[in-house]
């Protein structure tokens, strides 16, 4: 009887927590990121700009040009952002929707590899320095760190559905990208267009 009590009051308990509680908070644990590691089988290249061609061109299926004849639809390059050993460079698709894709890509062993490839409205796009984007870890929360990387310390937890602005990044560090907000450094991994 008594173990029937403690666990529906853990299940009232627990949910009324999750929603009175503020957005961050503080944990001790260390959180897995999801378990991949950027396959250096694919795309390689020597600019952060030829690694995310490819990748964009298959999730678009346009073909890149320098300049965009009026009557074929392409891609074109919109712009780049370099940070530490990773960077993320934005092509247009006018004719599809106005829509724009990014190329996310990280640079080990002297070559850029591809690592994602998104695409959205030009003001959805995320993540990018200077753009909202949405913590998506369904049911828990993304650890937020001191550093880029998984052994820096972890300074809060943003929950799932919570919007952050990105301020800074990418870094590449222990296999996975990473982007600043206000409380330090999430996975690229947990964020998504808002």
């Amino acid at each position: 009887m008594l173990t029937v009590a403690v666990v529906l009051a853990v299940l009232l308990v627990v949910p009324l927590a999750y929603l009175l509680l503020p957005s961050t908070h503080l944990v001790a644990a260390r959180q897995t990121v999801a378990g991949h590691l950027p396959s250096t089988a694919g795309t390689t290249a020597g600019t952060p700009q030829a690694a995310a061609i490819p990748g964009v061109e298959a999730k678009t299926g346009l073909h890149f040009a320098a300049k965009c004849a009026t009557t074929v639809a392409c891609l074109s390059l919109v712009g780049q952002t370099v940070g530490t050993d990773a960077a993320v460079v934005i092509f247009s698709t006018a004719s599809s929707g106005g829509r724009h894709c990014a190329g996310y890509v990280f640079h080990r062993a002297g070559s850029w590899h591809l690592l994602d490839t998104v695409c959205a409205l030009p003001d959805q796009l995320s993540p990018l320095v200077g753009h909202d984007a949405t913590v998506h870890v369904p049911g828990s929360c993304a650890n937020v760190h001191e550093v880029a990387g998984l052994s820096g310390r972890v300074v809060g937890c943003v929950y799932d559905g919570a919007a952050v602005r990105i301020d800074r990044g990418p870094i590449y560090a222990d296999g996975r990208l990473w982007w600043h907000e206000k409380l330090g450094w999430i996975a690229h991994d947990f964020l998504v267009g808002p």
